[in-house]
């Protein structure tokens, strides 16, 4: 096994792991909304603080698993034209994509990391009446930016792989 293929199992592994460790926040997040939804509508007693938890853990869910998303190719894709290209064509059209993809996410590192650094440093929290800390989600940016960017360098060796060889790299 080359260098190369082991960078692209590594890759792997992490973002198979991440996304094994990130899904049972939208376990959590059901069970928070059930909570809600029992003391609300059941006991009339609301909470002030179950809806934002679950948005908080929505967000987490959501920008970590961006990596594991990548790894099964499980985006959303524009199949009307890209289904019909050979892998070669396709290898083709993921290496023109992958140009916005790197600047997008690339991006989103920066900036997230900016923005959850300025908030750990004031200790951030949201307006709300119950005022969790804001950071620790802000924080979960740059991480899922940088799990998308392993991610999608690993899907950019993979295509330039076809296009040039013919053959998939494993």
């Amino acid at each position: 096994m080359g260098k190369t293929e082991r960078l692209l199992g590594l890759i792997d592994n992490i973002n198979e792991w991440s996304g094994r460790i990130i899904g049972p926040l939208c376990l959590v997040m059901m069970a928070v909304l059930m909570w809600e939804i029992t003391l609300r509508y059941f006991f009339n007693k609301p909470t002030i603080w179950a809806h934002e938890l679950s948005g908080m853990l929505f967000g987490a869910f959501f920008i970590l698993g961006g990596g594991y998303t990548l790894r099964h190719q499980a985006h959303v894709n524009m199949d009307l034209f890209y289904s019909r290209f050979s892998p070669r064509g396709k290898a083709l059209a993921n290496l023109v994509g992958s140009l916005l993809f790197f600047i997008f996410c690339g991006l989103m590192l920066w900036k997230g990391v900016q923005m959850a650094w300025i908030s750990l440093l004031a200790r951030e929290t949201t307006h709300s009446f119950w005022e969790p800390p804001w950071y620790p989600l802000k924080m979960t940016i740059p991480l899922g930016a940088f799990l998308i960017l392993l991610q999608g360098l690993a899907w950019f060796i993979r295509s330039l792989t076809i296009a040039i060889t013919g053959r998939e790299a494993t």
